[in-house]
């Protein structure tokens, strides 16, 4: 496809194309893309294609396929999808003033906060790069998750592992807003379930979706932390090579045996 209006920034083994005016994000994630590319190549042993694109709004309906600026996606099997300014989308996230503990709305205070006393979501959000790279990679290995949720959970922990190991200073911007979005227990959301994510996946709405991915992002954490590097290792070698359909009962003895225990807690512990 060929992208017209955007500039391409030099000094990549891959293309990274930015809109006018976003070369200084484009750069940062072009960089951080780098750097996940060579941890998740070398963990995974495994070398895609890809493309990053850095848009401002003006590009985004034509280059990106998610309608809403500023969720991070993959358009296809080699392309990943930036925002390469600040979202509305990511404000709207942010808890109502007043609405959390103190020790909550300290912690988004030390890992968002800025100079006039707002918080911006934009550390957080600049990470997923990596996360959608983890479905770059899964998509062109023809690597097969049997289930949505294990397939994004995958996806978390290549971004955990990547951060935890490469960018560890980035621990607090990455953990607190899905921490703090997890411990709400979305008890205001219609859908909580693994089989309602299965299910509905995109069609559950920005907010409830966001829960699900939050909820994902704290177990890729908990996983790392009782495994490392080898659970996500593990994990990937064991569904490149099955690709059979299985019982939620077959995956649980799979992802204990084969994986880790840690992995199999969140099929039998997610909240009904």
């Amino acid at each position: 496809m060929p992208y017209p209006e955007l500039v391409e920034l030099e000094g990549y083994p891959f293309p990274v194309l930015v809109s006018p005016g976003t070369e200084t994000r484009g750069r940062v994630i072009g960089d951080r893309s780098l750097r996940a590319y060579e941890f998740l190549g070398k963990t995974l042993e495994f070398e895609p294609e890809f493309r990053v694109l850095v848009l401002a709004p003006e590009h985004w309906k034509a280059y990106a396929s998610f309608p809403l600026y500023g969720m991070p996606h993959y358009t296809e099997a080699r392309t990943i999808a930036l925002a390469g300014l600040d979202s509305s989308f990511w404000q709207s996230l942010l808890p109502s003033p007043g609405t959390l503990p103190r020790s909550d709305e300290d912690a988004m205070r030390l890992a968002y906060g800025q100079e006039d006393g707002s918080l911006n979501l934009s550390p957080f959000f600049d990470l997923l790069a990596v996360h959608e790279m983890g479905h770059v990679f899964h998509l062109q290995a023809a690597c097969h998750f049997p289930r949505l949720w294990l397939m994004e959970l995958f996806c978390n922990m290549c971004l955990h592992a990547y951060v935890a190991r490469m960018e560890p200073g980035q621990l607090r911007p990455l953990e607190t807003f899905p921490r703090i979005v997890a411990g709400t227990g979305g008890g205001v959301l219609e859908h909580r379930s693994l089989r309602d994510f299965e299910q509905l996946y995109t069609d559950l709405g920005s907010r409830n979706y966001g829960w699900y991915q939050c909820r994902l992002h704290v177990a890729a954490k908990a996983i790392f932390e009782a495994g490392g590097v080898d659970t996500l290792r593990r994990l990937w070698k064991t569904f490149l090579r099955l690709h059979e359909s299985v019982t939620d009962d077959d995956l649980a003895g799979v992802l204990e045996g084969e994986v880790h225990p840690a992995v199999e807690h969140v099929l039998s512990h997610w909240p009904a």
